[in-house]
């Protein structure tokens, strides 16, 4: 699911459309699938993937083909909290921020580095048996790094 959510973002930053996503990955149907609890306007789904589409449709795109229940929608322009300097623009008085202190560092001192506890990004790594996180190398075996719990030796 992971991999489909980077797929979908990645696509949208070199230009598909969210239209297009919507119309291709609604009404997808694999399990889990059936009610929705959470949503005023989408009561079931076909997926998630579904769920997931029919939610951005509605609320991105105005697609109210996509929902089982309509509510009035109040369209709102900008940011909600700054109505009143929206409506009287004549009357916003803004003091000036002053500028931020420029922070200089020695450049003689050297950064320590970080302890990386990815593991060295092992995507071959097992999921724990006992929690499901990903374990990452130990000599030859396997370590949970969440539980404690080692696996994979040989």
């Amino acid at each position: 699911m992971n991999c489909f959510a980077i797929a979908v973002s990645v696509g949208m930053q070199y230009g598909v459309p969210l239209e297009e996503f919507v119309d291709k990955f609604t009404f997808t149907r694999f399990e889990p699938s059936g009610m929705v609890s959470g949503h005023d306007n989408i009561k079931s789904a076909t997926s998630i993937i579904d769920y997931i589409f029919r939610m951005l449709g509605y609320e991105y795109l105005g697609r109210e083909d996509l929902v089982h229940v309509l509510t009035e929608q109040k369209v709102v322009l900008g940011n909600p909290q700054m109505a009143d300097e929206d409506e009287n623009p004549d009357d916003n008085n803004f003091a000036e921020v002053p500028k931020p202190k420029e922070n200089k560092v020695a450049s003689d001192k050297k950064l320590k580095p970080v302890f990386d506890i990815s593991g060295g990004g092992q995507s071959d790594a097992p999921s724990c048996g006992n929690c499901g996180h990903i374990m990452v190398r130990s000599g030859t075996c396997y370590k949970c790094l969440n539980c404690g719990t080692q696996g994979g030796c040989s």
